[in-house]
């Protein structure tokens, strides 16, 4: 018995003693990225500084072109969408660039399923925040979607396990280089097959609210006060406005400007500025961030 329970002690200080060491490993390889998503997540986090300030899903890292922004406003700008996420992300990132630099306004492209309504698990936001847990601000975070994350957390290797190979990848040999100012085009044409069939985007049906999405959006915009506009850039299907209450509500409540794009004429189902039901190519992107241009000086939000 004396033996097993040697034999268990060295065994779990060995396992121990490795995760320790892989996660300062995984740690400095992150860090020190040379391109792709991971360098892109270190420069917004730590050390982006932009006059206006672009957040959102995918949609937003395909649809808003900050060269021609800065072009027409004069000031800089950097888009800070990310693929497959929301308001619980971006809310996290907000907190941490906030302490070196305020943007002077955020525009933040609204994504129903990301940031407003229930659906897949919310631990699929954590993955970028997860390096992170040491910021009191990024812990609350996590723990408010999952209280064991605490328990979790004190794997080292826990904090990189969904980005391990991607980690590796940028640091080596980054295959995507973050130009363009975090914008990322999308090349080439409307490519039908990813229409989705009998599509029912603008049958109004009763739609169930994140609670936890709705609490970090407010926050998100009492955090920036008055320097913040919510939108929705275009949809190829366009969509029931019915489940934008939420945000709806939350700018009238605080007299933030909302911009709705989703069903403008000029965009929906209109196969040139797609290349999916749900992306804009590079065409519609810039035609897309001209308009939304002219709508900001239209209201006056930038004075």
């Amino acid at each position: 018995m004396k033996k097993f329970i040697i034999k268990t002690a060295i065994f779990l200080a060995i396992i121990t003693g490795i995760d320790i060491v892989a996660g300062v490993i995984f740690d400095y390889l992150r860090t020190h990225a040379e391109g792709g998503m991971t360098s892109r997540d270190n420069y917004i986090c730590n050390e982006l500084k932009t006059d206006i300030l672009l957040c959102g899903s995918s949609r937003c890292v395909h649809h808003f072109n900050p060269q021609i922004i800065t072009d027409s406003l004069e000031m800089s700008s950097y888009n800070s969408g990310q693929d497959g996420n929301g308001i619980i992300l971006l809310y996290g990132r907000l907190q941490m660039i906030k302490q070196h630099m305020t943007p002077k306004l955020v525009i933040y492209d609204i994504t129903p399923s990301f940031d407003l309504l229930q659906g897949e698990d919310n631990h699929r936001y954590l993955t970028w925040l997860k390096p992170y847990y040491a910021k009191k601000e990024i812990k609350e975070i996590l723990l408010s979607v999952d209280s064991t994350e605490r328990y979790k957390m004190l794997s080292s290797m826990y904090r990189y396990n969904s980005h391990i190979i991607d980690i590796l990848v940028d640091f080596l040999h980054p295959i995507i280089n973050a130009e363009n100012n975090g914008y990322v085009p999308l090349p080439g044409k409307m490519d039908k097959s990813k229409i989705r069939k009998n599509d029912t985007t603008q049958t109004p049906i009763d739609y169930d609210y994140d609670s936890l999405k709705l609490f970090y959006l407010e926050k998100y915009a009492e955090a920036l006060g008055n320097n913040i506009v919510f939108c929705v850039s275009p949809i190829w299907y366009g969509m029931d406005t019915k489940q934008l209450s939420p945000v709806i509500k939350l700018c009238k409540k605080k007299g933030i400007e909302f911009i709705d794009f989703s069903n403008d004429p000029k965009y929906v189902r209109n196969d040139i500025y797609f290349k999916d039901g749900g992306h804009m190519n590079s065409m519609g992107a810039d035609e897309f961030t001209k308009d939304l241009i002219m709508e900001l000086r239209k209201r006056k939000v930038l004075k």
